[in-house]
């Protein structure tokens, strides 16, 4: 297997570099030492083509690849790993099974300003009792005649002290096919969040 950079990866890996050096080194400490999730570097980034990199062009991305956002991330992160952060957020984990999964409605509503920067997505996994093995989790979603009421809750959730929109692994039944997400925007009725110390360590249910 071949893993030298193509030459077209090679270039771009050079533009984000250079990009990142004239825009985001300057502030990089600040930024380390902020806590809060750098909106303005989003809407900067969004304006570049550094957001939805791994996503499909139809769905308002980049089009690119895995291997695309990686060399984005890791350019970004020589000077600035906060603003780092930032593309891995808009490139994989939640914005990306949203992309895949999500009806035409949902993406008009959540990942088209996702896509643009204006919010944050946190997926919500880790459970007390079940930490990251999904198919522990007790997280229940049950039809309640109007949708759905979402019954249980998550910790060590990055990004949720800021997240404008929750993508929740639940359980609709038993066993492995009764497991799936939903979407909670944080305005949702009943849905609270504790922080402690870290960004990265907070619980909501």
């Amino acid at each position: 297997m071949n893993f030298e950079l193509t030459e077209e990866q090679r270039l771009f890996q050079d533009a984000v570099g250079a990009f990142a050096r004239d825009h985001l080194a300057e502030g990089a400490l600040e930024r380390a030492h902020a806590g809060e999730y750098p909106r303005d570097v989003a809407k900067l980034m969004a304006e570049n083509g550094l957001l939805g990199i791994t996503i499909a062009e139809q769905d308002g991305g980049q089009g690119g690849s895995l291997m695309d956002a990686v060399i984005a991330i890791q350019e970004v992160a020589l000077h600035c790993p906060r603003s780092a952060d930032v593309i891995q957020a808009g490139s994989f984990g939640a914005i990306r099974v949203l992309a895949a999964y999500g009806t035409p409605d949902q993406k008009e509503r959540y990942l088209k300003p996702l896509l643009a920067g204006d919010t944050l997505i946190a997926v919500g996994m880790t459970e007390p009792d079940a930490g990251s093995a999904v198919t522990e989790l007790r997280t229940t979603a049950t039809p309640d005649g109007e949708g759905l009421r979402i019954n249980g809750q998550k910790c060590f959730t990055s990004h949720s002290p800021e997240a404008d929109v929750f993508l929740v692994y639940v359980r609709f039944g038993p066993g492995v096919g009764g497991i799936g997400s939903v979407l909670i925007p944080r305005d949702a009725e009943g849905l609270e969040c504790f922080t402690s110390h870290s960004p990265e360590a907070a619980v909501f249910l």
